[in-house]
């Protein structure tokens, strides 16, 4: 029923369902649908009084109708254009109430990072100026058509459209948040391309931190997820809503002789809950999970470790820092086989133990990279994007047996690089390693060379070599200039052992034909090789096979629990790690 006091303010969500897998509104992010975040935004902002969700989508509106307080504006399945689009739900809004608010926020259902506090913010700052006919989220990307660019003026306000020189630095509307007058919007008519009549003369802008927007690619999801975790949203937990959804308070230090074990590695237990259960079982252990349930940084852990004996470790650095406020530890325990993560010379000072599972994901890392040379090969990833977007085109590839394929260490990986590989021939396998293992290269057909004749000759160069300071930047400008014309590149070691602005050089000039990614300096990824058709990425995934995953927590567990019983550790860090994180030959 109509109201005959409209709200001063009543906000809008647009939201459009797409078909396939990747639909931008209902797509999840962190357990919930991106729809979810502009309606929680909106209906935890103090002033806004009233929230509908305008769609044509039956899907949409049952995700809408599971968030309190918000109501249903079906529209028409037609498309119509983004300002009619305005006009008609302004229409519709205002006959739902009765009346016309003072204010009209409109959002985009696939645009998740936006928090209450900024449509509040904007508010308050139309407040400040009476005369204001709207205020936007504004950016500085130049993706945008110059029709709708804006320039800042000295007293903060924005330039209408259509009144700059872009030889000056421009900003753009980028839609994620729009307050405008209703009149504005009702007033609206065809041929509904001019924004200027929707915005008014007089247009504040509203900025928020990382230059986020919509989510238009999935390649944007993981920075929105990074973005919505920075801001305190996890699967379970928002940070909106009554005190009983927020995170419970930290608990107090441990008693006497009771033990606490942290498990920063996230997700653990999740395949088989075993691991976890033996640690919870364990008789005077308390056991915490990583409450953030993403990679912690280093503050971020150095506040957690307290009071804690033992870390289940996964990639989170565990430097001096950390150790320092951490005076119990004993343990660190590392779910996998990377050390670069752990001050191995500040542990041994403090004699904290530090053991690892380095067998565990070795078939696991070394199977991936095997499928990402025969993705690259064979343009498997390519093929299937090309085909989604109407385009039937066959790809001519390659035939591992007409290959040069160079492997960069050949350790527990790359040795099992070698053995994997004997089932396609290829025409030479060139090895690299600083500890050569002759057996193994006879057995395997292998040719050991140096560095430099390795990447001269090798079609496909894979890495498997440890982040040490010897290794950091092993393949850099440098290395990719030697590399053989047209060669391709795979990286499943360690992130920093490629420097990444060299290898986006590199493919983008052509010199390389192709690269696959599993590991970068800083995970999630977000940086420019997102924007390479020839550069083909994973979520550092390698050992993220079920069995491999399961063995890796299993054998960690075992080791806190050695520990916490006063039993030597099964697999200890051997001094040569020590020796080479250190500075070592790398």
């Amino acid at each position: 029923m109509a109201s005959r006091n409209p709200p001063q303010v009543a906000a809008a969500v647009f939201a459009r369902e797409e078909p396939g897998a990747f639909g931008r509104c209902s797509f999840p992010l962190l357990g919930r649908p991106v729809l979810a975040y502009p309606l929680l935004a909106a209906t935890h902002a103090r002033r806004v009084g009233a929230v509908f969700l305008s769609t044509g989508s039956d899907r949409l509106m049952d995700m809408g109708r599971h968030v309190d307080e918000v109501r249903i504006l079906r529209r028409p399945d037609e498309k119509p254009t983004v300002l009619e689009e305005f006009r008609r739900t302004a229409e519709a809004l205002v006959e739902a109430l009765g009346g016309a608010p003072q204010w009209l926020v409109f959002l985009c259902g696939n645009s998740p990072c936006l928090l209450s506090g900024t449509i509040d913010n904007a508010l308050a700052l139309l407040d400040e100026v009476p005369e204001a006919d709207s205020a936007v989220t504004v950016a500085h990307r130049h993706e945008f058509s110059p029709d709708n660019a804006l320039r800042l003026r000295a007293d903060g306000r924005l330039d209408p459209l259509g009144r700059l020189d872009l030889s000056s630095y421009a900003y753009f509307r980028d839609a994620r948040l729009l307050i405008v007058r209703p009149e504005r919007a009702l007033a609206l008519r065809a041929p509904y391309r001019d924004f200027a009549q929707l915005l008014g003369e007089t247009i504040l802008p509203v900025f928020q931190e990382g230059g986020l927007a919509d989510i238009d690619y999935s390649w944007q999801v993981p920075v929105c997820e990074r973005w919505l975790r920075d801001q305190g949203f996890t699967d379970r937990i928002t940070p909106y809503g009554p005190p009983s959804a927020r995170p419970a308070p930290p608990r107090a230090p441990a008693e006497r002789g009771e033990r606490h074990v942290l498990v920063t590695t996230v997700p653990f237990g999740a395949i088989d809950p075993a691991p976890l259960e033996a640690l919870r079982n364990e008789p005077g252990c308390r056991c915490t999970i990583n409450p953030l349930g993403r990679k912690l940084r280093e503050e971020e852990l150095a506040d957690l470790a307290g009071d804690v004996d033992v870390l289940v470790a996964g990639t989170e650095p565990i430097t001096r820092r950390v150790m320092e406020a951490a005076p119990r530890l004993g343990l660190i325990a590392r779910v996998g086989i990377g050390l670069d993560s752990v001050d191995l010379g500040a542990a041994r000072e403090r004699g904290v133990a530090v053991t690892y599972t380095p067998d565990a994901p070795a078939p696991a890392v070394a199977e991936l990279t095997l499928g990402h040379i025969l993705n690259m090969d064979r343009f498997v990833a390519a093929a299937d994007r090309r085909l989604r977007e109407g385009v039937w085109h066959r790809h001519m590839g390659e035939r591992l047996a007409n290959q040069a394929v160079g492997v960069v260490g050949t350790g527990r990986v790359g040795g099992r690089v070698l053995r994997l590989l004997q089932g396609f021939s290829p025409r030479r396998i060139l090895v690299h390693d600083i500890r050569p293992d002759p057996d193994l290269y006879a057995t395997c057909r292998a040719e050991l060379v140096d560095k430099d004749t390795l990447l001269r000759e090798a079609d496909v160069v894979t890495l498997h070599i440890p982040l040490t300071p010897a290794t950091r930047g092993y393949i850099g400008a440098r290395a990719l200039a030697d590399m053989k014309p047209g060669a391709r590149l795979v990286n499943t070691s360690r992130g920093p052992v490629v420097n990444e602005h060299d290898l986006f050089e590199a493919l983008r000039a052509g010199r390389l034909a192709a690269a696959a990614v599993d590991v970068f300096d800083e995970e999630p990824y977000a940086g420019p090789l997102l924007s390479l058709e020839n550069c083909f990425l994973t979520c550092h995934m390698g050992s993220c096979t079920r069995d491999c995953r399961l063995e890796m927590e299993t054998l960690a567990t075992d080791e806190a629990l050695r520990f916490l019983r006063g039993q030597p550790p099964r697999s200890p860090v051997p001094d040569d790690e020590y020796g080479l994180q250190a500075g070592g030959d790398g």
